[in-house]
């Protein structure tokens, strides 16, 4: 008899049927106590507004920023939401950033070094999910 270790059920089992019994009723017990979330954890927000500012580009005339922004409810009250801007610089140079809500003087500001990312909180509000904000480089 040949003695076998399956690393996801963490247990010597001595024969191979007994292994597919345990592994079934391990997966169909955590299946069943699975919770099912009632809202999606991110709400991903459109494109930022267009600025007056020139995007700066890398050798190929690709952006040098990914941009991506979402609503990030609180753990405790899923009403209170963060308003997250995530920048990415995919060039070798710092880039000046300023975040503001579209039309807006509420702003933050910072430099994203050259192939870095910078998470920054917009904001932070109940009960709204979807924001608009604009961005200048430099």
């Amino acid at each position: 008899m040949k003695l076998t270790y399956h690393a996801r059920l963490h247990f010597v089992v001595l024969p191979a049927i007994t292994l597919i019994v345990m592994f079934l009723s391990t997966e169909s017990r955590s299946q069943a106590t699975a919770p099912t979330p009632s809202k999606p954890r991110l709400m991903l927000q459109g494109p930022a507004e267009n600025s007056d500012a020139p995007i700066i580009r890398d050798a190929f005339g690709q952006p040098c920023l990914n941009i991506e922004a979402a609503a990030r409810p609180h753990v405790v009250n899923p009403d209170v939401l963060d308003h997250v801007v995530s920048l990415k610089n995919n060039c070798p140079r710092l880039i000046k950033v300023k975040v503001c809500y579209f039309h807006s003087e509420r702003c933050n500001a910072f430099d994203v070094q050259g192939y870095r990312r910078v998470d920054t909180i917009l904001g932070t509000m109940t009960k709204i999910f979807a924001f608009r904000y604009s961005i200048t480089q430099k």
